[in-house]
């Protein structure tokens, strides 16, 4: 699962480095707990972007996707309730083979996963810019789902993605009305 804040560039403009930090920070501190809740773990945050891996189902991807926007409705009341303008988000899941490991050289060395799958689905979050949805899933995702019922699954179409010889089939998704309610 890739994340990231939409026109997070203008919208740090208006503020003080200060001012920034605290406002990633805020925005962090709501959305990093909905991955731990739903299996998952942060590899990284790069600047406003979140990247995540789960490592039991793509579904407990899909539901943290899910209640990311939920949750993204509720920080920005709170947002417009301080006078400040409301933010997007764009989302992207994928799923398939990665290897974890440390890259870098002697004094910096960081641990990652690498792999077609990783640069898919941080390309998925990217195709939400030019489209009318937030979050965005893969025909893979889609095809391995384990209870695809719980969904409304809507196809968006075939995307050619940056980077990528092949041309993906993506998906709008949301929980069920009813699922939604009875999510944790």
């Amino acid at each position: 699962l890739f994340s990231d804040i939409r026109d997070f560039t203008p919208l740090s403009e208006s503020m003080t480095p200060a001012e920034t930090f605290a406002f990633v920070n805020d925005y962090l501190g709501t959305m990093a707990p909905i991955i731990r809740e739903h299996g998952g773990f942060i590899d990284k945050y790069i600047g406003d972007a979140i990247m995540a891996i789960f490592p039991s189902s793509p579904d407990d991807a899909v539901v943290a996707g899910l209640k990311m926007e939920q949750n993204l409705e509720h920080f920005n009341q709170d947002r417009e309730k301080a006078g400040k303008p409301p933010i997007r988000i764009g989302i992207g899941i994928h799923t398939g083979n990665l290897v974890a490991g440390v890259i870098g050289f002697e004094d910096r060395l960081e641990g990652t996963v690498i792999g077609d799958s990783v640069n898919t689905a941080a390309r998925l979050e990217g195709v939400t810019k030019d489209l009318a949805v937030s979050l965005v899933v893969s025909e893979t995702v889609v095809q391995e789902l384990r209870n695809a019922s719980q969904y409304t699954i809507d196809s968006i179409g075939e995307v050619k993605v940056k980077g990528k010889k092949e041309i993906l089939k993506v998906f709008g998704i949301a929980l069920r009305d009813e699922e939604l309610t009875a999510q944790p």
